[in-house]
């Protein structure tokens, strides 16, 4: 989809900006949610989580990029627990103008559309940009801020600012799938035993620990085509498989996405450290806006970016970052004991010390 703005965008969602966008051509592949069986889309997701330099199974978080998988158009982009868009402001707009928001999601779901993603640059805008390519215009945003978690009072010299803007709820994730509520129902519903493979067929893909779980979700939620719901299904399953429960009482869905906490962390693949902490590491020209939880990514803009990617800016900015910048969801080590012979799984005996860190093991689903 391709829109025109301004160069100096209101900010105020409107009822032009929230009409319902066009039903998309689904022919060739091109679906927002790929319609592949499960095995197909899990043996993606598969791929995705074994990449060796890119692991999504490690003993303090499960992790995944914010970037959307192949097939996600512009309306549903930013499934991941992690949504993102782009600020700028030209060089000529007046003094006073708000900046453009371009691509921000406007609603629950994908039926609300978004805010523009094109800007249409005028002769002598274009020359402004050409003039000084480097000079930092903008910025793309990358948040996992849960949408049910309230916004903080912020205004004024006092607030963060992004392109000249309070962050306040702008900055905030509105999806209903991307909310803390959510990932709580997720890991609940995945921390159970999931269907076994056919004993008397070792091809069986259930026999694979990733393959299982991921085609459990399949099951229960229907998302298999995203990273982030494959990934943390895959390793609650397991966990359940091998007798993992919660030492202190508490739901392990709400040590993992309490309400309390603005969302899960940001960082970035080589910033992953060992030991429950976070990771504090961010692409070049990235920094962390909310810095006390990690939630809200600023990425540089350029005047020469903006010119390449102005017919889509939010996709530019998937382009250039959102591989990069990486979802970390804290497991609770402290608070968890696994019991393999506890469980009636015929998988327990393979389980390990912290059987949530999933390994190829032998290729089942290859």
């Amino acid at each position: 989809m391709r829109l025109s703005i301004a160069p100096a965008l209101l900010l105020t969602m409107g009822a032009a900006c929230t009409a319902k966008p066009p039903v998309v051509d689904c022919t060739d592949g091109k679906c927002d949610l790929p319609t592949d069986p499960a095995e197909v889309s899990c043996r993606k997701r598969r791929t995705d989580a074994f990449n060796p330099n890119r692991t999504s199974f490690n003993e303090p978080f499960l992790r995944w990029s914010c970037a959307d998988v192949a097939g996600v158009t512009a309306e549903d982009r930013g499934q991941e627990y992690c949504e993102y868009f782009a600020v700028a402001k030209l060089p000529d707009a007046p003094a006073l103008g708000a900046p453009a928001v371009l691509g921000r999601n406007l609603g629950p779901d994908s039926s609300y559309g978004t805010t523009p993603v094109a800007m249409t640059l005028t002769p002598a805008q274009i020359d402004a940009l050409e003039a000084r390519p480097t000079d930092v215009v903008g910025q793309c945003v990358f948040t996992s801020w849960n949408s049910d978690v309230a916004a903080d009072t912020c205004r004024g010299a006092a607030c963060p600012k992004i392109v000249g803007l309070d962050v306040d709820e702008t900055f905030r994730m509105t999806f209903d799938v991307n909310s803390a509520d959510a990932a709580d129902k997720l890991v609940e519903d995945c921390l159970v035993l999931p269907p076994a493979g056919d004993p008397d067929d070792p091809k069986d893909l259930r026999h694979d620990d990733f393959m299982r779980g991921c085609m459990w979700n399949a099951e229960i939620n229907e998302t298999e085509y995203r990273k982030s719901d494959t990934t943390v299904c895959a390793a609650m399953t397991r966990a359940a498989e091998c007798g993992c429960s919660v030492t202190t009482g508490e739901s392990l869905g709400k040590l993992i996405s309490p309400i309390e906490r603005r969302g899960f962390q940001l960082g970035t693949w080589t910033g992953f450290v060992s030991g429950n902490q976070a990771a504090t590491r961010l692409p070049a020209n990235c920094r962390y806006v909310l810095a006390e939880s990690q939630t809200l990514v600023a990425c540089d803009l350029t005047a020469d970016d903006l010119l390449y990617g102005a017919a889509d800016v939010k996709a530019y900015c998937a382009e250039k970052y959102a591989d990069n910048i990486v979802v970390h969801v804290p497991v609770p080590t402290t608070k968890l004991a696994c019991d393999p012979t506890s469980s009636a799984s015929p998988y327990a005996g393979t389980c390990s010390a912290t059987p949530w860190v999933l390994t190829p093991g032998p290729a089942a689903a290859d």
